[in-house]
């Protein structure tokens, strides 16, 4: 897909000079997607930390597994 986006002519031309060359098509794609990965990485973050805090709060195991033995742990 296609679209505008604008960016300031300075900023463009910092990436020139630091890109080595690279297409800035492929930089910005690239940034976009690294972007997107941690903005991921951040909702899952807060998404565990909820079900954590809410497990907390209100555990779902049965009380009655509570004291479960493992062979090999304590």
């Amino acid at each position: 897909m296609r679209t505008t986006v604008i960016i300031p002519d300075e900023l463009v031309e910092e990436v020139g000079r630091l890109a080595a060359g690279e297409p800035l098509s492929r930089f910005v794609r690239e940034s976009v997607a690294e972007r997107v990965a941690r903005l991921k990485r951040e909702q899952l973050l807060r998404d565990m930390e909820a079900g954590y805090r809410a497990e907390a709060r209100d555990p779902s195991l049965d009380s009655e597994w509570e004291n479960l033995e493992v062979d090999g742990l304590p």
